[in-house]
């Protein structure tokens, strides 16, 4: 599997490419700094045209995770679009009724137990599995919590990606074994709601412990006080990068684009900051 996250600031773009170059892309956020925008960089690569988006998986209905949605359907013609199953968002127009639609269901009143029980769907790819976690609409009181947990495996190698999901949701998610279960196989997380406090659960721990987290994020101020950070490292075993660091968390905001390739179990995983350092290295060298 070969996952390319892409440093859209406070939001979210990754995509995923399987052994046999079955493409999926996590998100489309973009980058109003620098003008990066997935849709552009995809669509030089060929897609859309001579190479096909297999899947586009959308985890939470959240401007910074589809910015980018109009120009991604428009240009790169994704032949599946998966998202919260009763959720019907198309383009951002449809965000403040989705989101209104959620809070709504919420204070409607009482709901069984079934109501609000974790739903799971399953999906096979070519070579790839899909799994999904979500929460009913009408069991969220926080849209966040409509986020789309969504586990990719090939092979022996999982990764998660977890959207915006919060504290609470992450809660009622674990009441469910299935989950449970995929935590445990998880190998790359990428973190909730962009490495925030909010997005942290520490029950979850007692079943996920990877080898490496991805935080997709910038730096987050309030005034003149830098908004105090979970201790991810806690959590993860840690990979080796091509410069010859070793780490256990990488952001977007640290480190730019981070690639991790992963074929028989053997993990590559390079970032622009590394490689633009490994680069003025050489050069100064030779």
């Amino acid at each position: 599997m070969d996952l390319r996250f892409y440093d859209v600031e406070h939001g979210d773009s990754c995509l995923v490419l399987s052994q046999k170059n079955e493409a999926v892309l996590i998100d489309c956020g973009y980058n109003s700094t620098t003008g990066f925008k997935p849709s552009e960089a995809l669509s030089k690569q060929g897609f859309g045209s001579r190479r096909k988006l297999h899947h586009l998986i959308l985890t939470h209905p959240d401007q910074d995770h589809l910015a980018d949605l109009p120009n991604v359907i428009e240009k790169l013609k994704p032949i599946n679009v998966w998202q919260h199953p009763q959720l019907t968002l198309k383009t951002i127009a449809d965000l403040k009724v989705t989101l209104s639609k959620a809070q709504e269901a919420y204070l409607a009143g009482k709901k069984t137990t079934q109501e609000l029980q974790p739903i799971e769907v399953s999906r096979s790819f070519q070579t790839m599995k899909l799994r999904q976690f979500y929460l009913p609409i009408g069991s969220v009181r926080d849209a966040n919590d409509l986020s789309l947990v969504t586990f990719l495996t090939e092979e022996r190698f999982t990764v998660c990606f977890s959207g915006d999901l919060t504290s609470r949701g992450w809660k009622l998610l674990l009441e469910n074994k299935a989950f449970q279960y995929m935590l445990r196989e998880t190998n790359l997380f990428v973190a909730s709601h962009h490495g925030r406090p909010t997005g942290y659960y520490e029950p979850v721990y007692e079943y996920l412990y990877p080898k490496l987290i991805v935080i997709s994020d910038k730096e987050q101020s309030k005034g003149r006080t830098v908004i105090k950070r979970v201790p991810y490292r806690e959590h993860a075993y840690g990979v080796k990068l091509n410069d010859g660091s070793f780490r256990k968390v990488l952001t977007t905001r640290e480190d730019g684009r981070i690639r991790v390739v992963v074929k028989d179990r053997v993990w590559e995983v390079s970032t622009s900051r590394s490689d633009a350092l490994k680069k003025k290295s050489e050069a100064s060298n030779g």
